[in-house]
């Protein structure tokens, strides 16, 4: 499919980079609803998920709230917060 009809632009865009541009914003926010629909049966965030991704690459050392922030993909989510929540569902546990 064409950039164009996915967004219904009727006008041209000022240049390729800016096609482009569009283009690979509309795929990442189609790639990021494909993976919340997955991940909503275990009623886990893509966040929560990219920490469990760095707990099972960590396993089988310990990993500490530092070391998951240096690896998350996404650096504005609160780590903490979200073992926490981890914790509470079950999907992984605290050595303090």
């Amino acid at each position: 499919m064409e950039i164009e009809k996915a967004i219904k632009q009727n006008q041209k865009f000022h240049s390729e980079y800016h096609k482009m541009a569009v283009n690979i914003l509309y795929t990442a926010s189609w790639i990021d609803l494909q993976h919340t629909q997955q991940l909503k049966p275990y009623k886990l965030t893509p966040q929560q998920f990219n920490i469990l991704r760095i707990l099972r690459g960590q396993h089988p050392n310990p990993a500490t709230i530092n070391i998951l922030i240096d690896r998350m993909i996404d650096k504005s989510s609160n780590a903490s917060r979200l073992v926490d929540r981890l914790e509470q569902k079950g999907f992984c546990k605290s050595l303090c």
